[in-house]
């Protein structure tokens, strides 16, 4: 099961990868998917997200007081 992890800002950003690294470890048929580590140097990362987003069953949206 794929899962696309959205997120904005700094605090943001760490808890998604926070959840790209656990969630794997509590549910190991989660492919969990995060811009900062999936997309590679000098890639589109337009293209990288739109696709991602296509294939992905499931979003989490990461939210903070700062990107509210």
């Amino acid at each position: 099961m794929k899962v696309f992890i959205s997120w904005s800002g700094q605090r943001s950003q760490q808890l998604a990868n926070a959840l790209n690294d656990w969630l794997p470890m509590v549910l190991q048929y989660v492919k969990p998917w995060v811009s900062t580590k999936d997309i590679a140097a000098g890639d589109r990362w337009a293209q990288s997200v739109a696709t991602e987003l296509e294939s992905s069953n499931f979003g989490i949206i990461c939210l903070t007081p700062e990107n509210l």
